[in-house]
């Protein structure tokens, strides 16, 4: 008997990715027998056999290759598959930003490439805004946001926080008037709930005349 081995051929891969170094599962069909996985499109051994394989940890993307045995007969040559590394994206930089009393703070991020989302909260929780700059809504209290940028299906590790910080406004607690007989300089006084006491000529405008619990008066 003469017996007619029929020659295989790849049907199909499928090409895997990752997000940062690691291993690429990749996968291949073919018409019959066992599929070979390689390094290089001809010659060096076998890197493992199946329809998918595992690729070793890699920190760029690497092209393999696979053909099929059956009976004998090899593919007439190797199918190349591409085990893709997705760059993972980075927060760059981060911008605070403050606010008088209750209000909403402009906060800023820039990122290595991709979409910057915002969010309340370190982990989980859905998106608030995406951009690199994010007004957060009217708060009274000192509050943090997080950030993460998302490149190629790829998302950072972890999220950077950025502090919204809202600054008591200060109030004038107390005031002591003085007086002179006749001409004089005269020794006014004033306490605040904190911060600096400034000192003026009029309800508004124009430059302070001095700082501090106290001010004497020009004659």
């Amino acid at each position: 008997v003469a017996t007619v081995n029929t020659v295989p051929s790849i049907t199909g891969t499928t090409p895997g990715s990752n997000c940062g170094t690691g291993s690429v599962t990749l996968g291949a069909t073919a018409s019959a027998g066992t599929i070979n996985w390689y390094a290089a499109a001809t010659g060096g051994s076998s890197l493992g056999t199946g329809v998918t394989f595992n690729t070793p940890s890699i920190a760029v993307t690497t092209t393999y290759y696979v053909d099929a045995t059956n009976g004998g007969c090899t593919t007439a040559s190797r199918t190349a598959v591409v085990a893709t590394i997705n760059t993972e994206p980075t927060i760059t930089g981060t911008t605070p930003d403050s606010n008088c009393g209750t209000g909403s703070v402009t906060l800023g991020a820039t990122a290595s490439g991709g979409t910057i989302n915002w969010y309340a909260a370190a982990t989980g929780g859905s998106s608030l805004g995406t951009g690199t700059t994010f007004n957060t809504p009217s708060i009274a209290v000192t509050t943090t946001y997080y950030v993460d940028a998302t490149l190629g299906g790829c998302t950072t590790a972890t999220r950077t926080p950025i502090v919204a910080t809202i600054n008591a406004i200060p109030t004038i607690t107390g005031t002591t008037p003085g007086s002179v007989c006749g001409t004089g300089t005269v020794t006014l006084g004033a306490t605040a709930s904190a911060g600096t006491i400034n000192w003026y000529a009029a309800a508004t405008g124009g430059s302070s005349l001095g700082s501090g619990i106290s001010f004497t008066t020009p004659s």
